[in-house]
């Protein structure tokens, strides 16, 4: 581990996505503890910015635009020469790609280290076999790994780290903001509802049961429903709207993600499928409920201290698909609007994942 003695300046190439960005957090602050008088800059696409930028554990934060300045070929050969300017000594590249090594390779980054995927370990100056015990596990040590073999602590499987999300406070008055121009300044009561999954069908729950369960939560609470969502989750946040009759604001694809993380901390109860919604909610500490079907908890479950995972036992299930093979989606189907209910009011009891 000599090589990694005298680093001081670090790029750090962080996931693409806002589930895999959380996620990732435990292990940027983890390389924060290791080179603690070291400059840290992530390198990250403009959707996820904003998780990183209130971190603790970053210096800076540049976005690569691959949609726009960075976009093609001679995009990245710019965004190399524009990260070479600033002669980092180490690129940690938790994102899998080919071209995260690529790109740090011509920015002549002396040290590289990720895992060894996409075909890119002779890029790599140190390569990390994604072998073994790491791939059955939470995907949270998947990233702390990479931490390890530069010379961190080892992996806790018995206690999962929890990411630590905190709303700017511009984001908080913007937040206030929203609820104040639609008349809801006066409530102090909210449910948080997320029926999207950018993953596919398999992910989701079903507007109509989202509807049915966050009307009842709400009923018991005496609280507004807030729907959130991008703009690939619009229908999906339309129809659960159409079929709540309590009170409820429609903010799929309306905010920006810093104004999500602010609206969520002001939300009681958080219910979701398995998404990047459902990472942030449970990051911020609010008590999330996370339905799911095609995909595994033991994976990819919210990481925070009051969750509840829900998701039926199918022979068929998980079998991280799309689409359902079988076309009926009974994996999601089977898990009913009593079962979220149920586990919300649990939650707000103080009960936890189960």
């Amino acid at each position: 581990m000599k090589e990694f003695k005298n680093v001081k300046n670090i790029l750090v190439r962080v996931p693409n996505w806002i589930g895999d960005a959380v996620m990732s957090m435990p292990a940027l602050d983890a390389l924060r503890g290791l080179y603690p008088k070291a400059r840290i800059t992530v390198l990250c696409k403009p959707i996820v910015k904003d998780i990183y930028s209130s971190s603790p554990s970053t210096d800076e934060v540049l976005v690569y635009d691959s949609r726009g300045v960075h976009a093609g070929f001679f995009g990245k050969l710019r965004l190399a020469r524009e990260l070479k300017k600033n002669s980092f000594d180490m690129a940690v590249l938790f994102q899998n790609a080919f071209e995260a090594a690529w790109i740090s390779y011509l920015a002549g980054i002396p040290i590289r280290i990720g895992y060894a995927r996409d075909l890119r370990r002779a890029l790599l100056t140190s390569a990390i076999s994604f072998v073994g015990e790491i791939t059955r596990v939470h995907q949270v040590y998947y990233y702390l790994n990479i931490i390890k073999a530069l010379g961190g602590p080892e992996l806790n499987y018995d206690k999962k780290p929890l990411p630590n999300i905190k709303p700017t406070e511009s984001d908080m008055a913007r937040a206030r903001e929203i609820l104040e121009e639609v008349g809801m300044s006066d409530v102090t009561s909210f449910v948080g509802v997320a029926p999207g999954a950018s993953f596919g069908p398999a992910k989701k729950w079903g507007s109509a049961r989202f509807a049915e369960a966050a009307e009842k939560v709400c009923e018991e609470l005496k609280a507004t429903a807030l729907i959130f969502g991008g703009p690939s989750d619009a229908r999906d946040a339309k129809e659960v709207a159409e079929g709540l009759k309590v009170r409820h604001l429609n903010l799929a694809s309306r905010t920006t993600l810093g104004e999500f993380i602010a609206l969520t901390s002001m939300t009681k109860i958080f219910l979701t499928n398995d998404s990047g919604t459902m990472h942030v909610a449970a990051a911020l500490g609010v008590p999330t409920v996370a339905v799911f079907g095609s995909t595994e908890p033991r994976l990819t479950s919210p990481l925070g201290n009051v969750t509840r995972t829900i998701q039926s036992n199918l022979d068929c299930s998980p079998c991280f698909k799309r689409e359902c093979l079988h076309g009926h989606y009974e994996c999601m189907s089977a898990v009913t609007v009593d079962d979220v209910v149920a586990s919300a009011m649990k939650l707000l009891e103080g009960g936890q994942d189960g």
